[in-house]
């Protein structure tokens, strides 16, 4: 027969199991962990597509990426494209002219969590 401390002891264990065992969700946003062009560089070749990798699976339907160029025109040359592995988003440009660039990204990862974000990179002139 099994006396009352060791029935709280084992009450306590299986409800320490139950609770270390059970699913949670997940609390992670999607945050960018790379990104090419880098923020703040200072380009001398412009880059023909931006390429963002984030740091947990995002969701492509939801996936949005613009570059903005220095007279606020859009510089994109078609559709952000979501890769395979769900956590790279990039873009095609247009052919870009000397200037500073805005990239503004907006996704939603796969636990739902919207991020979004922005940071600028410049294109040098042609040397004097």
């Amino acid at each position: 027969m099994i006396d009352n401390r060791s029935r709280s002891f084992l009450f306590m264990a299986i409800a320490a199991c139950a609770i270390a065992i059970s699913p949670r969700p997940a609390h992670a946003h999607a945050f960018p962990s790379a990104e090419d062009p880098k923020v703040g560089s200072t380009l001398q070749t412009p880059p023909s597509r931006v390429v963002i990798t984030f740091d947990s699976p995002i969701e492509s339907l939801f996936a949005k990426l613009a570059v903005v160029g220095p007279s606020g025109d859009d510089v994109t040359a078609g559709a952000p494209a979501v890769d395979a592995n769900t956590r790279q988003l990039s873009v095609p440009l247009r052919a870009l002219k000397p200037g500073e660039y805005t990239v503004r990204w907006s996704v939603v990862a796969e636990d739902s969590h919207r991020t979004e974000g922005s940071y600028t990179f410049d294109v040098a002139g042609p040397s004097q």
